[in-house]
């Protein structure tokens, strides 16, 4: 098994650091260490809510790990300068190197002769596949069930909900799979396209493909990004919900949430979001919002099951805290629906 450095010097918050929390909830029994020198003395538990005991460093001085991730997603998703020295350090250890930034270190004229001369690999996630085609309007034809994880903003958590998904549904005796979007969910997972750094043509046709390769199985659970209500973001959100032609959505939601993400703009209701996007999503397939997963961590826990009770009366829909409280409600609403829509279509 190999074992991970998640590199998150400087910018060891939520916000920032979204690759490293994801594969230390997934993945942390092959990580070794993250490394943050301003966290020394703490876990990753006491940082992150996740990974127990695992250590933070400042050095990767006898470290038993083979591979260095870049652990933050950025907007933009350019490299930090200052990390500069501690991949090159990396590289000379013969390390690889896994980055889920927009900018390619495959392409940089330091670290490619480190790499080559160290024996080190460098793997860029975001860097998409060769071949891509626009849509064909294909997906709506495929006989699974897609379920697209969406949201009202940016960072609400529709991967963990959507691998939470997959995981509970095969639970009850289903074929499913996670269709991975974004950087962290490929590095989850092993599998995906990189959806916001495909040319815009090709979005929807991206997404598409995830779907009629994976076309097998009972039920798809779509990675979104983004959110149609966000400024910098909605481009790739929309095309990405086309394509892949859901039959039904679940609804990412954090409550505290009063401006949208790296926007000044303010957060429309949730009401009126869910509107959107299933007049959007009926473009292409009949579908609807059928529960929401609600980001109830900044909420003690009486507050957030009051919380939960009046956003599902209000909205006439299951809503639950996957991390907190299970995601049984959802997966229940899921399989409801996919029966619903079954019925319909014998009709």
């Amino acid at each position: 098994m190999s074992r991970m450095i998640l590199l998150t010097e400087g910018m060891s918050n939520p916000e920032e650091a979204k690759t490293a929390t994801g594969l230390l909830r997934y993945r942390g029994e092959e990580v070794a260490a993250v490394f943050d020198s301003a966290c020394i003395g703490e876990t990753a538990q006491d940082v992150f809510g996740v990974g127990g005991a695992i250590p933070f460093v400042d050095s990767l001085d006898g470290l038993e790990a083979d591979t260095l991730v870049m652990g933050i997603a950025t907007a933009g998703g350019e490299l930090p300068g200052a990390w500069r020295d501690i991949i090159a350090d990396a590289l000379r250890r013969g390390m690889t190197i896994l980055n889920g930034l927009h900018t390619f270190i495959s392409d940089d004229p330091e670290f490619a002769p480190l790499a080559a001369e160290h024996g080190g690999e460098l793997i860029d996630v975001r860097r998409p596949p060769a071949g891509l085609v626009v849509s064909s309007n294909e997906a709506c034809n495929t006989p699974c069930f897609r379920v697209h994880t969406v949201g009202h903003d940016c960072g609400v958590g529709k991967m963990l909900t959507a691998l939470d998904l997959t995981a509970a549904v095969r639970g009850r005796g289903h074929t499913a799979e996670f269709l991975a979007t974004g950087q962290t969910g490929i590095m989850i997972t092993g599998s995906g396209i990189p959806i916001d750094a495909v040319v815009s043509d090709f979005v929807a046709g991206a997404a598409e493909q995830l779907v009629l390769e994976n076309r097998d199985k009972e039920f798809l659970f779509i990675e979104g990004q983004g959110s149609l209500v966000h400024p910098l973001y909605s481009g790739v959100t929309l095309s990405l919900l086309h394509g892949c032609a859901p039959q039904a959505m679940v609804m990412g939601y954090d409550p505290t949430r009063t401006t949208i993400r790296h926007s000044a703009k303010p957060m429309p209701p949730i009401a009126e979001v869910i509107g959107l996007y299933e007049a959007m999503a009926n473009v292409m397939a009949p579908s609807r919002v059928v529960a929401v997963a609600v980001n109830t961590s900044s909420l003690q826990e009486s507050a957030a099951r009051e919380l939960l009770v009046s956003l599902g009366e209000s909205l006439g829909l299951p809503a639950t805290d996957v991390v907190r409280f299970g995601c049984e409600p959802i997966v229940d609403a899921v399989l409801e629906e996919r029966r619903r829509m079954g019925e319909g279509a014998e009709d």
